[in-house]
This record gives structure tokens, C-alpha cells and sequence, in this order.
């Protein structure tokens, strides 16, 4: 729905312009607008003075050089042109919309001068959404093999994580980039989206203290002022809205205090009449502050290629050398279910190496007991004919 509204108001935006007649007078002048109507003598034409400014203006056909009429499909032309570059992560389904879309302009208009461009956009959709139909992705506008996200899953979850934290504090939600960041933080200490992110997180943390201190700094106001409209109320409504507040206090008090035990997070969901939350937050917004201002980086140790160098090792059955970067990345520490899939896959081609070997020395052992046979056969048969 996001997309299609995008669409729709670059449409609003081009179309104006896009689809306007050109009107040339006879002393050169020239007029961007909509041909309303016209009489025996005259043009009436909306004239665009920018995307805008427009106003309605009379012109005499005797002053008219040249009327140039907007293409048809220029129109639609704006809608095929939004349809690329597409956004990251986009889904198989709405690959299938956009491609539609395009096929039904060619369709629609197949003596269009931008059958072309709209060809290669057709063909940019479709290559694409074949990699995103067999598992892939894209991600920072690359788009990403299903082999590709195996070996590195683990960075690429990370990035992913880390365009979450960029969304929600480019959208204000300091408290939500924050919790992401933690999860970040706390799984992903070894990835390049950590790396990059330490550039980024103290600038939301001062937004987010900021909002904290001035939420403090007006709750007694907001209180009061919420009291005052309380007591404006007849009894009916007040003794309800009271009883309302009461609920989601005690409901929101529940919710915070599984966020600590449960979730143990640093990241308060906030209510801004709650100062427990807010000064806890607060609190924890400074320490951050202190301990990234302390971090080192040169201490950093990427994860990433030792990752992928595992899940190289284990492409070309190199299982020794698979089982010592497995090893190494223990020292990574990192969740189990990027180390598991290692482990497994490592464990079914050592047991499948195993039984191959047992069956090779079954197999010279069968090929030496022919052999002996044989040779015994062969022996015996050439006692027997110098016996005769």
C-alpha cells in the first residue's frame, strides 16, 4: 500500500507536467498547460506556471504557431519509471505488481517511444525478482544469492538489524532504534553493521536523552493539566477516565517490569507520565554515552570472514580445515543458530567421509579377495596341467 501511495504521488507530481500540451504562438513564446476548450477564434487553455501555479488564459487562434499535444501514455510513463530502483527487502508478491505493471503499459501502448526504457525496466524487475523468488535478497540496493546468504549470515542479519535502527531513528523513535541497537550490541558485537553503527548510535542517544530530560522537566505541568481536565469532566466521565488510567498504569507497570526481568533491556517502553521509566532510561542513556566514549576500536575482531571461510571449507569438502574455523569462531561467541547449521553440516560430511572410507576398504578388500582367488585358481590350474 506504501508503494502503491509513492506511486500515486509521483504520478500527482509528474503528471502535471507530463501530460501538458506545448502551445508556440507566432512570436516564439511558449505555454505548458491543458487545452480546456476552444471556439471558432480561440483557445481556452489552463496554462502551468509551475507544478503548482497554473491560471486559465484566452488565446486567439490567429496567434497560435503550433499546438504540440502531450503523449497519452506519459501518464503512465511516471508510474513504469517509479517502479525502479525498488527498495530493499521487497517481497516476491510485490515483484509479481510491478512487473505486471510494466507488461500492461507495453500492452497498452505498443507504439509507445518508450517501449525501450520500459523494456529494460521489465527486464531489471524480472531479473531481479528471480533471485528474490529462489531465497535471495536485496540489501543496500545488491541484490544477494541464496548460497551468498548462507555464507554470510551472519553479517547480513546484522545489516538487516542495523537499516531497522536507521528507520526508526530517522523516524524519531529513539526508544525503538535503541532496543534494536541492543540486540545489535549484544548478538552482533562481531559484524561490520556494529562497526558502522557506533558512528551513528551516540547522536540517538543524545536525541533520546534529550526527549527524556524534557519529559522530566514537564511532568509535574503535564499532571497538573491532566488533573485539571479530569476535574472539568461531569463525575460519570471522570470516575471512568480515572478508572481507564488506573488500568493502563497497572497494565503498563506489568509491561516494564518484564522488560527488565524478562527481556532485561536498558530500553523502556515510555510512558510520559512514568518517571520510573523515563529516569531509568535516562540513566542508562548516560552510562551508554560513557562506555562508547571509552570503546576502542581497533579492538574489533570481524566475525564475518571466518564465517564465510567455513562455509567455503565445507563447499569444497576441505573438512579439516572447516573444522578449525568452526573451532575459531567459538571465540566469536555467536548465536547458536549461525554456529549449528557449521556443526551440522560439518557433522554429516565427516560421517558421510567415513562411510565412503568404510566402503573404499571394503571395496579393496573384496577387490583382494577376487584377486587372491584368482590367483589361487590360477596356480592350482597350472599344477594340475604339469601334472599331466
Amino acid at each position: 500500500m506504501k508503494i502503491y501511495c509513492s506511486l500515486l504521488c509521483i504520478t500527482a507530481i509528474l503528471s502535471g507536467i507530463l501530460t501538458a500540451d506545448t502551445i508556440v504562438l507566432k512570436t516564439g513564446t511558449t505555454y505548458e498547460g491543458k487545452i480546456l476548450s476552444e471556439t471558432a477564434d480561440s483557445y481556452l487553455v489552463e496554462i502551468h506556471h509551475s507544478k503548482s501555479i497554473k491560471d486559465e488564459r484566452r488565446i486567439p487562434k490567429d496567434q497560435v504557431r503550433k499546438i504540440i499535444e502531450a503523449e497519452k501514455d506519459a501518464k503512465d510513463m511516471a508510474i513504469v519509471k517509479a517502479l525502479v530502483p525498488t527498495p530493499d527487502r521487497l517481497t516476491t508478491a510485490a515483484y509479481e505488481r510491478r512487473i505486471q505493471t510494466a507488461k500492461s503499459f507495453l500492452t497498452r501502448y505498443p507504439q509507445s517511444t518508450h517501449l525501450k526504457e520500459v523494456t529494460t525496466i521489465l527486464k531489471t524487475l524480472e531479473k531481479e525478482h528471480t533471485v528474490i523468488a529462489k531465497g535471495g535478497i536485496k540489501l543496500d540496493g545488491q541484490l544477494i544469492s541464496p548460497s551468498d546468504i548462507e555464507a554470510n549470515a551472519y553479517d547480513i542479519d546484522a545489516r538487516i538489524l542495523f537499516g531497522k535502527i536507521k528507520h526508526a531513528a530517522k523516524s524519531g523513535h529513539y526508544q525503538r532504534a535503541l532496543r534494536r541497537w541492543e540486540t545489535l550490541k549484544n548478538n552482533y558485537p562481531h559484524s561490520t553493521a556494529y562497526q558502522s553503527s557506533l558512528a551513528m548510535v551516540p547522536r540517538i542517544l543524545f536525541a533520546h536523552q534529550s526527549d527524556l530530560k524534557n519529559s522530566l522537566r514537564t511532568l509535574k505541568a503535564r499532571e497538573a493539566k491532566r488533573q485539571s481536565a479530569l476535574k472539568s469532566l461531569n463525575e460519570g466521565d471522570r470516575l471512568r477516565t480515572i478508572a481507564a488510567l488506573a488500568e493502563n498504569k497497572q497494565s503498563y507497570k506489568a509491561r516494564i517490569e518484564n522488560e527488565k526481568k524478562e527481556l532485561k533491556t536498558q530500553w523502556l517502553t515510555i510512558d510520559p507520565y512514568h518517571q520510573g521509566a523515563l529516569e531509568y532510561n535516562l540513566k542508562n542513556a548516560e552510562a551508554e554515552l560513557k562506555r562508547l566514549s571509552s570503546y576502542d576500536p581497533s579492538k574489533f575482531k570481524p566475525a564475518g570472514p571466518t564465517y564465510r571461510d567455513a562455509w567455503s571449507a565445507l563447499a569444497k569438502n576441505n573438512l579439516e580445515d572447516a573444522s578449525l574455523l568452526i573451532h575459531h569462531l567459538k571465540s566469536f561467541k555467536l548465536p547458536d543458530r549461525y554456529t549449528a547449521p557449521l556443526v551440522q553440516r560439518l557433522e554429516e560430511k565427516q560421517t558421510a567421509q567415513i562411510k565412503a572410507e568404510q566402503q573404499a576398504a571394503k571395496d579393496l578388500a573384496e577387490q583382494k579377495r577376487l584377486a587372491a582367488k584368482a590367483a589361487a585358481e590360477k596356480a592350482k590350474k597350472e599344477t594340475m596341467e604339469k601334472k599331466k
